[in-house]
């Protein structure tokens, strides 16, 4: 019931960056994905939905409205497939940003190959 009341009284308006990732829950390949607002002065979670398939971020666009989603300048996530097919389906206009960890990943890795 808290939760219900909080989501519908919860404030969306002015909204410009999110960050986009995934959390491993139970054991196993069990994922959840989060969106949370990463605007300056204002870092807070926004929206938890079950697996990282397209369908689960297709989901969080369709809650936050398009609207709103038009009006996002910044997206944060890592390289999962899904996650970039459909940021770049839901909101072309935001400059996404890799998140700096799986960048350095995929460069350690190209050294260590070179």
């Amino acid at each position: 019931m808290a939760v219900e009341w909080g989501r519908a009284h919860v404030n969306l308006e002015g909204i410009m960056s999110i960050g986009v990732d995934e959390l491993a829950w139970r054991r196993g390949q069990t994922y959840m994905t989060v969106v949370y607002q990463i605007d300056d002065g204002c870092r807070r979670l926004l929206w938890v939905g079950g697996g990282r398939e397209l369908k689960t971020l297709r989901q969080f666009f369709k809650w936050f409205g398009e609207k709103r989603t038009m009006k996002l300048r910044f997206i944060c996530s890592d390289m999962w497939k899904p996650y970039l097919a459909v940021i770049a389906e839901k909101a072309a206009q935001a400059l996404h940003v890799l998140d700096r960890f799986h960048i350095m990943s995929h460069f350690s890795k190209a050294i260590d190959e070179t």
